[in-house]
């Protein structure tokens, strides 16, 4: 008999997906990522980013969601956040419940990026309705 499906063997699930799927980013972004200090990432960040850093991979990546709408700086943001959880994925585990955790954290993080061209163009027609100048 099959044992029934918990909300734990659905977490336990997403997260070794989630994990091979950031196992296969940190190949496309190495240990550089995890490697980079603190303060030397804060200092890209207002700047667009690592520009020039971006790997193969990445670069095709940010076409796409330039393409979708995203500025720079939000394209920068998304491929930080997949090396941010990249980088989680290379340390060593110590408690099996953080990975969940993290793979939820990416998600909203990329979710709320991916929203805002949307939002921003709702928010542009709405204005246009109205008669005002389009919201920056």
């Amino acid at each position: 008999m099959t044992p029934p499906v918990t909300r734990r063997t659905l977490f336990g699930g997403a997260a070794a997906v989630a994990g091979a799927t950031a196992a296969g980013a940190s190949l496309a972004a190495p240990a550089q990522a995890a490697e980079t200090a603190p303060d030397a990432a804060a200092g890209t960040a207002g700047a667009g980013g690592p520009t020039g850093d971006w790997t193969e991979a990445e670069l095709r990546d940010r076409s796409r969601v330039l393409r979708l709408g995203f500025t720079e700086q939000e394209a920068d943001a998304w491929l930080l956040v997949a090396r941010a959880g990249a980088a989680f994925f290379a340390l060593p585990q110590l408690h099996p419940s953080d990975t969940p955790d993290v793979v939820d954290a990416v998600h909203v993080m990329q979710r709320i990026l991916m929203q805002r061209p949307a939002y921003k163009q709702y928010r542009q027609w709405g204005e246009e309705e109205e008669g005002g100048s389009p919201a920056s």
